[in-house]
């Protein structure tokens, strides 16, 4: 039996729900999901911090974010799951709501406008 069908995502995505229902009716597939199953994958690259303040408690990474871009979510989220011995730090041009929810989400520190002067002991 097919699992319970998520919101299909546009015209194309309905046709061809509607065709496999059709060839399960027909017997020619027993079953079919959509979108049922997350497959892991991992990108290779490079990650380039923006700045590395040396203090007495270790490096500190900080990334300059005017606008935080799905693309760098991904980027530095795959470095801090990757890297968690990192201290990676985020610095936001404009005090932006959903920027500031994303950071705490996902436990990455960070400021607006300038480097807190706590930064540059690493704390």
């Amino acid at each position: 039996m097919v699992e319970k069908i998520h919101t299909l995502r546009n015209k194309f995505e309905k046709r061809i729900y509607g065709n496999l229902k059709t060839y399960r009716i027909k017997g020619k597939i027993e079953d079919f999901g959509y979108e049922t199953e997350r497959i892991p994958y991992v990108l290779a690259g490079h990650y380039i911090p923006d700045f590395i303040i040396e203090t007495e408690l270790g490096k500190v990474y900080v990334e300059c974010k005017g606008y935080l871009r799905p693309e760098d979510k991904r980027k530095l989220i795959a470095v801090k799951k990757q890297h968690p011995e990192l201290d990676l730090r985020l610095l936001f041009y404009a005090d932006n709501p959903k920027n500031i929810k994303w950071a705490i989400k996902n436990g990455i520190k960070f400021a607006i406008h300038k480097i807190p002067r706590e930064w540059l002991h690493g704390l």
